[in-house]
């Protein structure tokens, strides 16, 4: 399943969090017993006898993207929603997909088959151990685990794409979720769908969107269509096509969309929060000596502008104590910023340390404390 590290979108990178998803994995098998046990006794187990539409399905999906069908897959009574999901995410354990009574009737086969494919990406990307936005009690935070949910879905569309090898169908798939409606009341003209996108993108700055778990349905479509034309798709295919863009390009283009939308609130958020705690830091290495000399004063100045200003100006008022309150509640606030951004930041401090006067072991001291709160190991 490693091969298809290669095509996830490249915010879906629970690294940047500090999850090494290696560690989660469970070597016992407890927790199947439970979800079958449950599974079989409120819904109907895939199989060629009983659903074979589905089963039929199902099967051609693992000889596409070559992975073995180590999943239990189940069909649940509901017939309001089309709707599917992967219960179990233990690396080591048997997921359950479960699909519902409206999807199998609403789908084609192969549209089901990118739903499958979907479902079957959320559990090899271990989708299902990142951190759950609702635990999040600080709203940066928040923010950057719903930017994480929502490219683990751009990611697992990529696999649904692949699973069932029709860019029509892929699209029809998503029209079809996102509206609840199937062919009898929908048009598939999806020219006029990408038309809303750019109304949307126009329109800029929906925070609906920055708080949703899901990207919006016209950013997923393009995001399809623009995977759809690179060289990585048509080398899984073997098509002879060298295609228009490398994932790498079409990464940024569906940033570059994802941000027309949203609005720059969550790179804002996160800079003003590393700026932050880069600029206490900074000082609290320049006083290690209890001086601050006026190269170091203009040093400062060029680095942070006005705001150099106000924090010298406030500790002319002030004590030790305070500084030491400034310094650790903004780097408790850095603490949960992502991993590159950390990196950068005590990569920054240390290149300071290195590089102003006073004792070595005061400020050594000083930037350790620092990145303990930090949690930086870097």
């Amino acid at each position: 399943m490693d091969f298809l590290e290669k095509y996830k979108y490249h915010k879906d990178n629970p690294e940047e969090f500090g999850i090494d998803l290696k560690k989660f994995k469970k070597l016992n098998e407890e927790l199947d017993n439970s979800h079958i046990s449950a599974l079989l006794s409120t819904s109907i187990r895939v199989s060629k006898d009983l659903i074979p539409s589905v089963a039929k399905a199902i099967d051609q999906v693992f000889k596409r993207i070559k992975i073995e069908n180590n999943f239990n897959f189940f069909v649940t009574p509901n017939s309001l929603q089309a709707n599917a999901s992967c219960s179990l995410m233990s690396s080591a354990s048997r997921p359950d997909i479960i699909l519902t009574s409206k999807l199998v009737e609403l789908f084609s086969e192969e549209e089901l088959q990118f739903v499958i494919g979907h479902e079957i990406a959320h559990y090899v990307y271990q989708h299902g151990l990142y951190p759950n936005p609702n635990n999040a009690e600080e709203n940066n935070f928040k923010l950057n685990i719903l930017n994480l949910s929502r490219s683990a879905e751009i990611s697992a569309d990529r696999i649904g794409f692949l699973a069932c090898n029709s860019l029509d169908h892929a699209l029809r798939a998503n029209l079809k979720l996102a509206s609840g409606l199937g062919e009898k009341h929908i048009k598939f003209k999806f020219s006029s769908y990408l038309d809303q996108l750019r109304e949307l993108e126009d329109l800029g700055n929906n925070s609906g969107e920055l708080w949703s778990t899901h990207p919006n349905f016209l950013i997923r479509m393009q995001a399809l269509i623009w995977f759809s034309m690179t060289k990585e798709y048509h080398e899984f295919f073997d098509t002879k096509k060298k295609g228009t863009y490398t994932l790498e390009e079409i990464d940024r283009k569906i940033e570059n969309s994802i941000k027309k939308i949203t609005g720059n609130e969550l790179e804002r958020s996160n800079k003003e929060i590393y700026e932050r705690a880069l600029l206490w830091g900074s000082l609290n290495i320049y006083l290690s000596d209890k001086k601050f000399s006026k190269q170091e004063q203009g040093i400062f100045a060029e680095r942070f502008g006005k705001k150099a200003e106000k924090a010298i100006s406030f500790l002319k008022f002030s004590n030790k104590d305070v500084l030491e309150k400034k310094v650790n509640d903004s780097f408790v606030e850095a603490a949960n910023l992502l991993r590159s951004y950390k990196t950068d930041l005590s990569g920054e401090l240390k290149k300071l340390a290195s590089e102003t006067d006073g004792d070595k072991t005061k400020k050594q001291n000083i930037l350790s404390r620092m990145l303990e709160i930090l949690g930086s190991k870097d």
